[in-house]
């Protein structure tokens, strides 16, 4: 049974309580539900498949750990299978919400694009009051995960995939799979997903007829891969870096430096601001060199900065500050802090072992580093009646 999205966001104010585990007092007390969703989430953000030993599709688990210990300070549980059990570099950085309230992610059978919400239910599997204390391990008596409140469902020879949350909105590609045109990148408002979708561009095929990638920028512009040129940028000692950019920000890179060739990481979020984070790129084989290149386009030149040169590997999957002067690197055995100043490295080291899982690669995926907890906003709530249509398909775009 669906939950109208008001009722879903109120609920989903009183699970933040039990997140956070604040009280207003020794006697333990709770807070109002504003107090508490102010409180908000921070950490680094990893999303588990096969939680605890579990088992990676129905044991799926969104995790705050601690930046300087690893250790899990909140948990909150995903629907099932709501990500591919295994399959690694999935973009889970931008299928949720700003401040946690929303989750979004897409199913097959049947298909449709599906909105979650943070939900609280007690050890009955009522909701909860959102008023218990989580214990040492960052759990409470009752449980909190993200629960489905609406669906985008398909027409006809459509297939929808690819949900990306970014501000207000709700993106998602459209592919009629009889017409043999590009696929669509379509928007709708978050609190009204079933609404009359605008589009937003069409997704070039590629060799072997594989529709173009695509992503967000930081400020919400969509970089479409094979509709943006390269540019060349050249500077003496830091080799020749091939970029595609939108908006001021360098979504796709490749550089050659060295005799080694290093590319953007697939699935990960942009960087911003003229920069980018590469991978060593190895499909001709041979050993991975370790650690990662940091480039920033400078006008006509550009500048890259080798990280963790000396660890045990390659750089594997990364987590930046939201001020961009640290950033969080996974290798195949630990995770490390680097502290940024003006692109040039001012501190790195070691913080804790990397995480397991049951997914493919054996680790978690990223999905942010939260400093500061996003205050969420309980006058943000969509209305009561949810527009569109009922599992009758999406109206038509715009």
């Amino acid at each position: 049974m669906r939950r109208p999205l008001a009722l879903a966001s109120t609920v989903c104010l009183l699970a933040l309580t039990a997140c956070t585990g604040t009280s207003s007092g020794s006697d333990g007390s709770a807070e109002t539900v504003e107090e508490l969703a102010e409180e908000g989430l921070s950490g680094l953000a990893l999303l588990h498949r096969g939680f605890g030993g579990g088992d990676p599709e129905t044991d799926q688990v969104l995790v705050f750990h601690d930046p300087e210990t690893g250790r899990p300070a909140h948990r909150i549980a995903l629907p099932d299978g709501a990500v591919d059990p295994v399959a690694p570099n999935l973009h889970v950085h931008s299928q949720f919400s700003e401040d946690w309230t929303f989750f979004a992610y897409a199913t097959t059978e049947p298909n449709a694009v599906h909105v979650a919400v943070l939900t609280e239910h007690g050890e009955d599997g009522a909701e909860g009051s959102g008023t218990e204390e989580p214990d040492a391990e960052g759990s409470g008596a009752a449980e909190v995960s993200y629960q489905p409140v609406e669906s985008v469902t398909p027409s006809a020879n459509e297939v929808l995939s690819q949900p990306v949350i970014h501000g207000d909105r709700l993106w998602f590609v459209s592919d009629n799979t009889q017409d043999g045109a590009p696929p669509q990148v379509l928007s709708v408002p978050l609190d009204a997903p079933t609404g009359t979708p605008n589009q937003e561009g069409s997704l070039p095929f590629g060799p072997g007829q594989r529709p173009s990638d695509w992503s967000l920028t930081p400020d919400g512009a969509l970089h479409i891969r094979n509709s943006v040129p390269t540019r060349q940028k050249n500077a003496s000692g830091t080799g020749s870096l091939v970029v595609r950019e939108t908006a001021g920000s360098v979504v796709n890179a490749t550089l050659n430096i060295d005799g080694g060739q290093w590319q953007t990481f697939d699935g990960s979020l942009v960087w911003g601001e003229g920069t980018a984070l590469l991978r060593p790129d190895v499909t001709g084989g041979g050993e991975a060199p370790a650690g990662a290149y940091l480039v920033t386009v400078e006008g006509e030149g550009h500048t890259a900065t080798r990280l963790l040169e000396e660890s045990d590997g390659p750089v594997v999957q990364y987590a930046p500050s939201p001020e961009r002067d640290a950033v969080l690197l996974q290798t195949g055995e630990a995770w490390f802090r680097v502290d940024l100043e003006e692109g040039a490295v001012a501190e790195a080291e070691e913080v804790f072992p990397r995480f397991h899982d049951a997914s493919l690669n054996g680790w978690p995926l990223v999905v942010r580093w939260v400093r500061e907890p996003v205050a969420a906003d309980p006058s943000a709530a969509p209305p009561t009646e949810p527009s569109g249509t009922e599992g009758g398909g999406r109206p038509a775009s715009s």
